[in-house]
């Protein structure tokens, strides 16, 4: 039996213990309270995040803002949001003081989509971080998780609290014309893997993500931008391709997800994309899944939904079907007015008992909570400008983890040795046919424009003969010949370029797939062939150091890469 010293003892450390280690208990929520203090307008409008146009927030936007209720805007280069870090510092810092005057006082949600690789809305003064591909071909998940906390402090320094990634979807097809390169790859437990590092990252970093596109969109072959597509996965391969990265995600914490504009007969066999299906985010997501955060619809004014519901419909749909933020995106061809007209017919839907009011407040609470976990229910103390702000979120740091990455990620399909390192002058030719998307483009070609020494020859997307013939003329005298394929399966000009070169140069050329490894089947079976997964300005100087030092390839490609296209009889 103890003394009673002992026990005096005991009951002391455990006291200290107590002081020095106990957690403390986390503060009341607000967000039942300020729901039950909403009006059904301000619920309604809480809801919504929607685009506005130009740098500065205009008479309409703040209209949008006080009185409509707004729960969040989104970010374009292309409407003209995006001018430079400092422009959209002052931009959120405006945003959050108009909503500072609304009777709650409620923040903003400021989302963009800042994926790294091909979709980044931000780039000048900010860190474009290689692809999710290119990131999986690196082989550390820690670099994934170091990048997305990267992107969030970036995002964060400039008032952004919302970045939709990361790119859950388990590319299983290689004719995707929308995932491809944005993916982690084609192998579900990877993509889980590094899916649930990106989330860690973000979280850390105090930004909301949401991972991307429930129930999957990797197995399509259309585009949602414009068309519907359709995934004929049945019950058990949902559950062991696409739904493995979703549930590591909600494991690491994300705090949201984004739903996607597709058919899924398995899962809802009545045809309505799972955007617009109870049965999908209801019962799958919410029952199955136990998903218990805010879900983000896509943007309602993509074709998938648009072209068949209408805007305005379809956020009356995926309210009812379990969607919480309703996101009305600048998708082409879709006028501003749209954006009223899909709140109005929720509150409309509303007042009239179609939407019934539990799943209105359930939606609305879900956005409180959102908001309130990450410090964005005061506008007030968002709008303070910050003393501390950098003049460009990038630092060296970020862009030393980024070439770290791009450096890892090269991938040789083979041995490389004859023909590289090639030489860093007049003797190499590097051709490369242009993408079609400005901001690739003009970051690639300043790439290529670094390298110094080599001849360059950029081309139009799809060469048509007489620009073929010109290359391989211009390629006549040179010693090496890199010819940079940016998307061969829809720009069959390509192809046909890569063709052409082989037959002239067969032991002269490096076919570089500077986009979708998935070029390399469609393509001659040269004798050296690179992946670098998208020309970020780290991608592209780490081919640079492919091409022209002793530097060797380790990247390991995270797909299936078919055998090359039919043997080609170089001329003789």
């Amino acid at each position: 039996m103890p003394t009673p010293s002992l026990v005096r003892c005991a009951a002391l450390c455990a006291f200290a213990l107590t002081m020095f280690h106990s957690t403390p208990a986390p503060a009341a929520s607000r967000a039942k309270a300020l729901l039950a203090a909403m009006t059904l307008e301000e619920k309604v409008g809480q809801l919504f995040m929607v685009w506005f146009e130009g740098p500065t927030v205009s008479p309409d936007t703040a209209a949008l803002i006080r009185e409509r209720h707004l729960g969040g805007v989104i970010l374009y280069s292309v409407p003209g949001n995006v001018v430079s870090p400092g422009q959209l510092a002052a931009l959120t810092t405006a945003l959050q003081a108009e909503a500072a005057t609304t009777r709650n006082g409620l923040g903003l949600l400021v989302g963009v989509d800042q994926e790294g690789g091909p979709v980044a809305r931000l780039r000048d003064g900010f860190t474009v971080f290689p692809s999710q591909m290119a990131q999986a071909a690196a082989g550390r998940p820690d670099l994934v998780r170091q990048a997305a906390l990267a992107t969030g402090r970036e995002l964060a320094a400039v008032g952004i609290n919302v970045d939709f990634a990361p790119v859950a979807d388990v590319n299983a097809n290689p004719a995707n014309p929308i995932i491809g390169i944005r993916s982690f790859g084609e192998r579900p437990a990877d993509v889980a893997r590094l899916t649930a590092a990106a989330t860690s990252g973000y979280e850390s970093a105090g930004v909301v993500c949401t991972p991307k596109h429930f129930p999957g969109h990797g197995d399509t072959a259309v585009d949602s931008h414009v068309g519907l597509p359709r995934v004929d996965h049945d019950a058990a391969t949902l559950d062991r391709v696409d739904f493995p990265p979703f549930r590591a995600a909600f494991a690491a914490g994300a705090p949201a997800v984004m739903t996607a504009h597709v058919l899924s007969p398995a899962l809802e066999p009545d045809g309505r994309p799972a955007t617009l299906s109870r049965r999908v985010l209801r019962d799958v997501l919410r029952g199955r899944l136990g998903f218990s955060g805010a879900i983000f619809t896509d943007s309602l004014g993509m074709g998938a939904v648009a072209a068949t519901y209408g805007t305005a419909e379809a956020a009356v749909l995926s309210l009812l079907a379990g969607a919480d933020i309703l996101l009305v995106g600048a998708d082409a061809g879709r006028p501003a007015s749209e954006r009223l007209e899909a709140m109005d017919r929720v509150l409309a839907a509303a007042r009239a008992g179609r939407v019934p009011a539990a799943r209105l407040d359930a939606a609305a609470l879900a956005v409180l909570r959102l908001k309130e976990r990450f410090g964005l229910l005061d506008a007030a103390a968002l709008a303070r400008p910050k003393t501390d702000a950098a003049p460009a979120p990038a630092s060296p740091a970020h862009a030393a983890l980024a070439r770290q990455i791009a450096e890892r990620a090269v991938t040789a399909f083979g041995p490389t040795a004859p023909l590289l390192p090639a030489g860093r002058d007049a003797t190499t030719l590097v051709v490369r046919p242009r993408l079609g998307r400005p901001a690739v483009d003009a970051a690639a070609e300043a790439g290529l424009n670094a390298w110094y020494g080599p001849r360059s020859l950029s081309l139009e997307a799809d060469p048509d003969e007489a620009v073929i013939a010109a290359a391989v003329e211009a390629a006549g005298p040179a010693a090496r010949v890199v010819l940079l394929v940016t998307d061969a399966r829809r720009n069959p000009g390509q192809h046909r370029l890569a063709e052409a070169l082989f037959r002239q140069a067969p032991d002269r050329l490096v076919l570089v797939a500077a986009q979708s490894p998935y070029d390399l089947a469609l393509l001659p079976r040269a004798q050296v062939r690179l992946a670098t997964y998208g020309e970020t300005p780290a991608g592209m100087e780490a081919l640079g150091r492919a091409l022209f030092t002793a530097f060797r390839p380790s990247g390991h490609c995270p797909v299936t890469v078919g055998a090359p296209a039919t043997e080609i009889s170089p001329q003789q």
